[in-house]
């Protein structure tokens, strides 16, 4: 099987690289220099050249106190980017599991 797997140089990423690789599968270790999934057309581009059987997100902006003061840039990694995955994956029929945060945030902040 072949695993596309992004934020691969992060822990979570980087641990779920190693295990696939460990169990015989091809996989596409990819970080922000491989592919921005915060670029829709870059994601489109890459996932139709892949040849992916499916996708694991573990892209994500993970510095919670930066992301206060950057706003834009936390939301374009951890909710743009997870929607132009879903929706490459959705058009080429490639399952895709997305990695997210226990934390739940009341917005009132």
């Amino acid at each position: 099987m072949q695993i596309i797997v992004t934020g691969a140089q992060g822990q979570v990423g980087w641990e779920l690289t190693r295990r696939a690789l460990g169990l015989g599968h091809t996989v596409l270790a990819w970080d922000q220099a491989e592919l921005d999934i915060t670029d829709a057309a870059a994601v489109d581009h890459a996932l139709n050249a892949s040849g992916a059987d499916v996708v694991i997100n573990a892209a994500a902006y993970t510095a919670v106190d930066k992301a206060e003061q950057e706003p834009t840039w936390a939301f374009a990694v951890n909710q743009d980017g997870p929607a132009h995955l879903a929706a490459a994956c959705a058009r080429l029929n490639i399952p895709l599991l997305h990695i997210s945060t226990d934390y739940v945030y009341d917005g009132a902040k």
